[in-house]
C-alpha cells in the first residue's frame, strides 16, 4: 500500500470521526493513575559492543511502568502528565549488563472521535528522561578486592522527548476507564557521561516506538451550558 494512500485513509477517518462527534453535548473527561507498556529501543549496535566484550545481547523491549493523569474535555482538548520507567538486562559467566530508561513530562491530547463506551484521541508528550548503562565485570572475591580491583561501570545520559500517539479509551465504568496508547518516542540529547566526562557511544538516540496500557480512576461527566 502507498503513503498516499495511507494519507488518504487517515484524513478520510479524522474527518468522518470530526462529523460523529460534531453536535453532540459537551462533556468533561479527568482521571489518574498506573501505567505500564513496552519500549522497543534499537539496541543493536549498542549488543554488538556487548558481545565483543565478553557480555550477552540485551533483550528488547523494555517493559515500562508509570503513571500519570489528565483533564479537559472528553470531545475536544486535555491536559495533563505522565512518567514513566523501565530496564532489560542480561547476564553471562558474571557479566552483567543493565540498560534503564525513564523519563516524564506535559500530555497534551485532542479528540478525533468519542461515544458512550469508546474514544479516540492524538496526543503528544513533550518532557525529558535519561538512560543510565550499568555493567558489572566479575564479582569481588572480598571488599578489599572490590575496592582493589573495581568491578563494574556506570553511564548515564539525558535527554528531550517528543513523542506522539494514537490512544484509544474503553470506558468501563462511569469512574473508570483503560487508555490504550500507541507511539513513538523521538529523544534528542548528548552522549554518555561517566563521571561527568562524555564518552561516546552507541546508541546515538533511544527513538523508539511506545505500546503503553493505563488504567484511569476517574470519568466523563456532562457540562451543563450556562443560561444567557
Amino acid at each position: 500500500m502507498s503513503v498516499e494512500v495511507i494519507v488518504v485513509r487517515i484524513v478520510f477517518f479524522v474527518l468522518y470521526a470530526a462529523f460523529l462527534a460534531f453536535g453532540q453535548e459537551p462533556r468533561g473527561l479527568g482521571g489518574g493513575g498506573f501505567m505500564t507498556g513496552f519500549l522497543f529501543p534499537d539496541l543493536s549496535e549498542l549488543n554488538m559492543y556487548l558481545t565483543q566484550n565478553g557480555f550477552a545481547r540485551l533483550p528488547s523491549p523494555l517493559v515500562l511502568w508509570g503513571g500519570g493523569g489528565m483533564g479537559g474535555l472528553l470531545e475536544g482538548t486535555r491536559m495533563g502528565g505522565a512518567g514513566f520507567g523501565g530496564e532489560t538486562q542480561s547476564l553471562l559467566d558474571g557479566k552483567k549488563a543493565l540498560i534503564s530508561v525513564g523519563g516524564g513530562g506535559f500530555l497534551a491530547e485532542r479528540a478525533l472521535f468519542s461515544q458512550e463506551t469508546f474514544a479516540l484521541a492524538f496526543g503528544l508528550m513533550i518532557g525529558g528522561g535519561d538512560a543510565e548503562l550499568f555493567l558489572v565485570f566479575r564479582e569481588p572475591s572480598s571488599f578489599e578486592d572490590a575496592l582493589a580491583n573495581p568491578v563494574c561501570t556506570r553511564l548515564r545520559r539525558e535527554f528531550f522527548i517528543l513523542a506522539p500517539y494514537l490512544s484509544a479509551e474503553f470506558f468501563l465504568l462511569d469512574w473508570a476507564f483503560v487508555k490504550v496508547n500507541l507511539g513513538f518516542m523521538f529523544t534528542f540529547g548528548g552522549s554518555w557521561e561517566a563521571n561527568g566526562v562524555s564518552v561516546d557511544g552507541p546508541p546515538a538516540a533511544f527513538h523508539s516506538p511506545v505500546l503503553q496500557f493505563s488504567l484511569h480512576l476517574g470519568g466523563f461527566v456532562p457540562l451543563e451550558e450556562e443560561e444567557g
